[in-house]
């Protein structure tokens, strides 16, 4: 796909799905640590792409509220790490291609189409980690992908 190419705005059902989280306050470049700490103690149970909830509703430097999660086939909740189901729902998701330090323009395309659109969307959004970094090698920033996912609230008619 070229750097011109841009991914189509969908909008979907989502499954509920079993995962293992980790509810932290700090900056949203500390994901991995916290991923990390989910793979060391659930890792051979993992079913799927790992997420972030982040439940602020707005874009915060400092002191975000993050939930990191990992899909998880069976586990039980072990100290601050709990295993829960993550509801699914209707859902307004974007792709985007590229560094997470240039993901704000792909939330302004999603947020502007659910503006447009007349959709209410939950306060809180995801970030399903498609192609990222790896637990070993850094991969290429420009070839990871990230799908941003809105659930829905209600339709504005």
């Amino acid at each position: 796909m070229s750097e011109t190419q841009q991914f189509e705005i969908e909008e979907k059902s989502l499954d509920d799905v079993l995962v293992a989280s980790l509810r932290w306050k700090g900056r949203y470049d500390e994901s991995g640590t916290y991923l990390g700490k989910l793979y060391k103690s659930f890792g051979r149970f993992a079913s799927g792409k790992p997420l972030g909830i982040y439940h602020d509703g707005e874009y915060k430097e400092e002191d975000a509220d993050i939930e990191s999660c990992v899909p998880i086939r069976k586990g039980r909740s072990k100290g601050e790490m709990v295993v829960r189901k993550l509801e699914g729902g209707r859902s307004v998701t974007l792709i985007h291609k590229g560094p997470y330090s240039e993901i704000g323009r792909t939330y302004e395309r999603l947020f502007r189409y659910v503006n447009d659109k007349g959709i209410r969307v939950h306060k809180s959004s995801r970030e399903v980690y498609c192609k990222g970094p790896g637990m070993i090698f850094k991969g290429n920033p420009k070839n990871y992908l990230t799908e941003i996912q809105l659930l829905v609230e209600e339709a504005i008619e």
